[in-house]
């Protein structure tokens, strides 16, 4: 359940049952994550999506994974921005 908005798409099922497994985080909320990984997958041009497991958001891909990779660390500016976002509206 959402609390950013409507409930995101759920994950590709393909992406969920073959993807492999490239990024791990947490704290931020489901659309914000939502719009982060769809520009990670825009980036690498690869199939990337995500689903929580446990309390933390798994972010899975199929295709070229050094590609998507490349494409988080390029993003990783905007993630740690979204991070900080949802961990100040905790009142952390």
């Amino acid at each position: 359940m959402a609390t950013d908005g409507p409930d995101p798409p759920r994950c590709d099922q393909d992406i969920f049952e073959n993807g492999e497994e490239v990024f791990v985080t947490h704290t931020i909320p489901s659309n914000a994550m939502e719009g982060w990984v769809k520009q990670v997958a825009e980036r690498s041009g690869q199939r990337v999506d995500w689903h929580f497991y446990g309390g933390r958001a798994v972010v899975k891909a199929l295709g070229d994974i050094d590609r998507v990779q490349s494409a988080i660390t390029a993003l990783m500016p905007e993630h740690d921005r979204l991070y900080r976002e949802a961990y100040k509206k905790l009142g952390l």
